[in-house]
C-alpha cells in the first residue's frame, strides 16, 4: 500500500491530460495532494497504483469528456463506477457531453474553456466541492453564479 492517501485522484482520459494540468496545479497551489497517472514510473505495476491510489483518495474527480465518454472511455467509467461506490465521486465537465448513463445524478461542474485562473468561479466551485468532500463538511464559499443545467 502507498505511504500516504492523496487528497485527490484524478481520473481522465490520457488524451486530456494537457487540459487537467491546471487544474492539478491549481489544486496543489493551495495544499491538495493530486494523484495522477502522470506520477507511474517505469517499472510500476501500474494497474495495482491506479488501484491503491483510487481506493485510498478522499475524492476522485473524473473528468467527463467527449473522449471520456465515447467508447475508449471505459477505463474511466470503471474508475468513476469504483468511486461512486465508496462515496468519493466529484464528476467535472470539460466538454459539453452527457456523463454516461448511471453517473448523470451527481450534478458536474462545468470547466469548459476554463484556462487555469485560479480566481475562476468555475475553478472555484471544484475547489469548494473537493474540500467538502475531503472535510465531509458543506462547502459553498464560491457558487457558481447560474447552475448549468443539464444537457437534454
Amino acid at each position: 500500500m502507498t505511504s500516504s492517501a492523496p487528497d485527490v485522484f484524478l481520473s481522465y482520459k490520457a488524451e486530456d491530460r494537457a487540459r487537467l494540468q491546471p487544474l492539478v496545479a491549481a489544486l496543489e497551489a493551495v495544499g491538495f495532494s493530486v494523484w495522477w497517472d502522470a506520477h507511474i514510473g517505469g517499472g510500476t505495476n501500474w494497474r495495482q497504483d491506479i488501484e491503491e491510489h483510487l481506493d485510498s483518495a478522499k475524492c476522485v474527480i473524473v473528468a467527463w469528456s467527449k473522449r471520456s465518454v465515447g467508447p475508449a472511455g471505459e477505463f474511466v467509467r470503471d474508475e468513476a463506477t469504483r468511486a461512486k461506490r465508496i462515496g468519493t465521486y466529484l464528476p467535472i465537465r470539460l466538454d459539453e457531453v452527457e456523463p454516461p448513463l448511471g453517473f448523470g445524478e451527481v450534478q458536474a461542474l462545468p470547466l469548459k474553456a476554463w484556462k487555469g485562473d485560479p480566481t475562476d468561479r468555475r475553478y472555484l466551485a471544484v475547489e469548494d466541492a473537493v474540500r467538502s468532500r475531503i472535510t465531509g463538511e458543506h462547502v459553498a464559499r464560491h457558487p457558481l453564479l447560474h447552475a448549468e443545467r443539464r444537457i437534454s
